[in-house]
């Protein structure tokens, strides 16, 4: 009989390396408060972006890892299956304000397609590099819905469940489980039994306009500010954006929306045509990364339940703004990290 592994949390990372576990042969259960579908401030993949525009330093090699297999998996999935998942591949254009050594020498230039400088005659005002490459871009809660459909189509099982304490996972239907992968974002600040107060929000606030003739990407990323425009595959854009740490505020702030319309089109003037063609705004959204300093916490620890029964916890959040981008990469190391832990367990 397998062995039955519970997941907590159904956002982007939580759905990954619950696939990742299938795929080793283990009964996976998920469970989450909220799935895909549901649209609300406590569950931030579906508000993503997202694109891939990896984050992780020249200094470390593992958030590179995790970077580097999810764009290669992104890309194998926008050949086999873009409709599927809602993935593009497009041209991508990044502008940075600041010179370091990820922007002048950047690890994942022999990573990606078409990697080139920008002429320095063609930055922008204030930019001081730019790199152009080719990326995915992805339509968040699509993509969500691919990967549940993806994980029951195997077997999988979800159960919404509201948890109060991390040991109300350690049991299902009375009947113990083997490990449980602890996903839960920022939720792991408030999770008894976790209560992990490096765990905090970074707010971004982002306007989606539909525009269906935007097929690039474009960021700026300036010390005190970022701005970007994502198109999705269903015509939608997504216009940002904000990276308030610390700030829990839900509700969207008009006068946010109305400076990300003003840098957005300021930024790439063909977003309205010169000015020509007004937006057609669809909606304003608020996300919470779930952010920690230190980077993502992917490590396994042990509970004991009042029985004294021992229970294997491997925790995986803190993923902060580079959740999909690094996705895939993090959700496989996850699932070694489970694999290896329980096989340990096992000879003991």
């Amino acid at each position: 009989m397998s062995k039955r592994i519970v997941v907590i949390g159904a956002g982007v990372v939580g759905l990954s390396t619950a696939l990742h576990l299938q795929q080793k042969g283990y009964n996976v259960v998920v469970l989450a408060k909220w799935l895909p579908g549901d649209m609300h401030i406590e569950y931030t993949s579906p508000w993503a972006g997202a694109h891939w525009r990896t984050m992780a330093p020249n200094s470390n090699q593992l958030l590179q890892d995790f970077d580097a297999a999810t764009y290669k998996k992104f890309m194998e999935f926008s050949k086999t299956c873009p409709r599927e998942t809602g993935m593009m591949v497009i041209p991508s254009t990044d502008y940075y304000d600041e010179l370091t050594p990820e922007t002048e020498e950047p690890w994942f230039r022999y990573l990606v397609k078409d990697f080139e400088f920008v002429p320095t005659d063609e930055l922008p005002p204030n930019a001081k590099v730019g790199h152009r490459y080719t990326t995915v871009v992805v339509n968040a809660p699509h993509y969500l819905q691919w990967l549940l459909h993806q994980f029951k189509s195997a077997g999988g099982a979800v159960v919404r469940r509201t948890l109060m304490h991390i040991c109300d996972a350690f049991d299902l239907d009375e009947v113990s489980v083997d490990a449980v992968v602890n996903c839960t974002g920022l939720g792991a600040r408030y999770l008894e039994g976790v209560n992990d107060t490096s765990v905090y929000p970074t707010r971004g606030q982002t306007v989606i306009v539909h525009a269906p003739h935007v097929k690039e990407t474009i960021t700026f990323l300036g010390k005190d500010q970022i701005t970007y425009i994502i198109p999705r595959s269903d015509g939608n854009v997504v216009l940002g954006g904000t990276a308030n740490k610390n700030d829990f505020n839900p509700n969207p702030e008009k006068a946010t929306a109305e400076s990300i319309l003003a840098r957005t089109e300021k930024l790439w003037p063909k977003l309205t045509e010169g000015g020509i063609k007004p937006l057609k705004v669809v909606r304003n959204a608020v996300g919470l990364r779930p952010s920690k300093n230190d980077g993502p916490r992917i490590e396994p620890e042990t509970y004991t339940k009042p029985n004294g029964q021992k229970v294997l916890v491997v925790h995986a959040y803190g993923h902060g703004g580079f959740g999909y981008q690094s996705s895939w990469g993090a959700a496989q190391y996850t699932a070694n990290l489970v694999d290896k832990s329980v096989s340990e367990r096992a000879k003991l």
